[in-house]
């Protein structure tokens, strides 16, 4: 029987997927659980653009990664132990594929995708592709506890910078050498916080970041509930944007994946002199500590210059108790207290609008009509001159003042 084809100990992973091939009769590749090509399978006459993509780029081409999850190919995958049948995808150069996910319980390991040549596969090969895959876990499960042992030795060097313990460039340099990793390029921290981190959320934010091309994570490790990566551009072309466009993804695809929207990410800027990069720490780090003050204005600013007055909010705050309360703010919700009106946080929209009628009517979902007598009933409640921009500043710092840092 076919089956017992993989009922024996296999030299390496080309061997078991040139098996799988065999056995087959179809080109066939190994992924992890983040897309990236472990192996494929020799001397396959058919075969397809995406598949080349792959095996010339060692992963799965960003693109078609975000297609299969608007298609439903990934979730599906993740969700059952079954091969899944995936249709022709041609203006990505995918010919019929039937893919399989590599599980140990509900953790995904990796996936084998097999292309269908001629005809479809029949259903005891795709019994034959199941075995396959329950053969595969053991061969992944060695495969990341040799992957877990270098990690260990990367978060200890990562800590290493954190703390300071690596004053020199050439020190640093030289440790990352020594573990394999590029010690030419650039790097920089980004710092992720959630509100509670586990697991699966850490998969989840690790697949994302691993998926996106534009950006290597070189090393990472958790901190209490923070994700602590060192990254580095991909390629020499590499511009600040491409390092935004990158965090903007993980926001949007953890949302719209995984129905996480409580997540907080700053970034250091890129560092050739590896000498700093203890104080490119602090930098991130600062960034996720003035986010997590749920400022939603700043869901988009992941660089300190991004931060606008708010990088230097609690050194204001650290005097906040010296400084005399404005009677201004105070007026106005004593006026609301009594009159069960809202001018506080029409005060509070219409600052963070930067004095835009339009854009604050359409925020508290009201007329400009209404805003205008409003804000007038502002004026003549404090006294204070809303078109002069020195009065609108000390106002907008005051509001945010009363908001402190939180740890």
């Amino acid at each position: 029987m076919n089956s017992n084809k993989f009922d024996r100990v296999f030299d390496s992973l080309e061997d078991f997927v040139d098996t799988i091939s065999d056995v087959l009769a179809c080109p066939v590749t190994l992924e992890d659980a983040n897309h990236q090509l472990l192996a494929y399978s020799s001397h396959d006459d058919e075969t397809d653009a995406a598949r080349i993509s792959t095996i010339i780029g060692r992963r799965v081409p960003e693109k078609l990664v975000n297609r299969f999850w608007k298609e439903g190919v990934i979730p599906a995958l993740n969700q059952s132990e079954d091969p899944v049948e995936i249709n022709s995808i041609m203006d990505m150069g995918l010919r019929n594929r039937v893919a399989i996910s590599i599980r140990k319980n509900h953790e995904v390991l990796g996936y084998i995708w097999v292309i269908e040549v001629n005809t479809k596969l029949t259903d005891e090969e795709k019994r034959l592709l199941k075995i396959a895959a329950l053969k595969a876990k053991n061969l992944l499960l060695q495969l990341n506890l040799q992957k877990k042992r270098r990690e260990k030795n990367h978060q200890e060097l990562l800590w290493q910078i954190i703390t300071g313990n690596t004053s020199s460039h050439e020190e640093t340099a030289l440790l990352l050498d020594k573990i394999g990793l590029s010690s030419k390029k650039p790097l920089a921290f980004m710092l992720i916080r959630f509100h509670e981190m586990n697991d699966t959320l850490y998969r989840n934010v690790m697949y994302i970041a691993k998926t996106t091309s534009k950006v290597s994570v070189l090393i990472d490790t958790i901190d209490d509930q923070q994700l602590i990566c060192l990254v580095s551009p991909t390629d020499t072309s590499f511009e600040q944007d491409d390092f935004i466009h990158f965090m903007e993804t993980i926001q949007l695809q953890m949302s719209e994946r995984f129905g996480i929207d409580h997540m907080y990410i700053g970034c250091s800027y890129l560092n050739y002199d590896y000498s700093t990069l203890t104080q490119s720490y602090d930098e991130a780090q600062k960034v996720v500590h003035i986010k997590a003050n749920g400022l939603t204005e700043l869901k988009h600013a992941f660089f300190q210059h991004q931060l606008g007055f708010y990088r230097h909010l609690d050194v204001l705050f650290q005097h906040g108790q010296e400084l005399a309360s404005n009677p201004a703010l105070s007026q106005i919700r004593l006026y609301d207290k009594q009159h069960s009106t809202s001018l506080y946080d029409t005060l509070d929209a219409f600052l963070n609008k930067d004095g835009n009628m339009n854009e604050t009517a359409k925020d508290l979902h009201i007329h400009v009509n209404t805003l205008s007598y409003r804000l007038k009933r502002i004026q003549e409640i404090t006294k204070v001159d809303l078109k002069d921009p020195i009065q609108r500043i000390g106002l907008f710092l005051d509001l945010k003042l009363k908001k402190p840092p939180t740890e």
